[in-house]
C-alpha cells in the first residue's frame, strides 16, 4: 500500500476530518479516502440524521391514506417537501 509522505494540514480541515470521523465512526485514513473521492462535507452529511422538519413530514404523509397521483404531481410535492414547505 502506497502512502503519502505526512504533510501539515490547517487546524479547520484537520477539525472536519475529526468531524467525520465522530460521525461516521471511521477511521482517520478511511475518512480521508472517502472525502478524497466525494468531499468531506457529503461524507458528513451522510452520516447526519435528516432534519426534523422533514421527519415530521414524512410522518404526516405515511398517517394519510393513499390517492392516486400523477408523476408530476409527486415531482412537484417531493420539491415542495425538500424546499421546506
Amino acid at each position: 500500500m502506497k502512502t503519502l509522505p505526512k504533510m501539515e494540514i490547517s487546524e479547520d480541515l484537520d477539525t472536519q476530518i475529526a468531524q467525520g470521523m465522530e460521525i461516521s465512526e471511521l477511521c482517520k485514513s478511511d475518512v480521508v479516502r472517502q472525502a478524497l473521492k466525494i468531499g468531506l462535507p457529503q461524507l458528513a452529511a451522510r452520516f447526519q440524521p435528516a432534519p426534523l422538519w422533514l421527519e415530521e413530514r414524512i410522518r404526516e404523509a405515511l398517517a394519510e391514506p393513499a390517492e392516486p397521483v400523477t408523476a408530476r404531481q409527486f415531482d412537484r410535492t417531493m420539491k415542495a417537501i425538500a424546499d421546506g414547505r
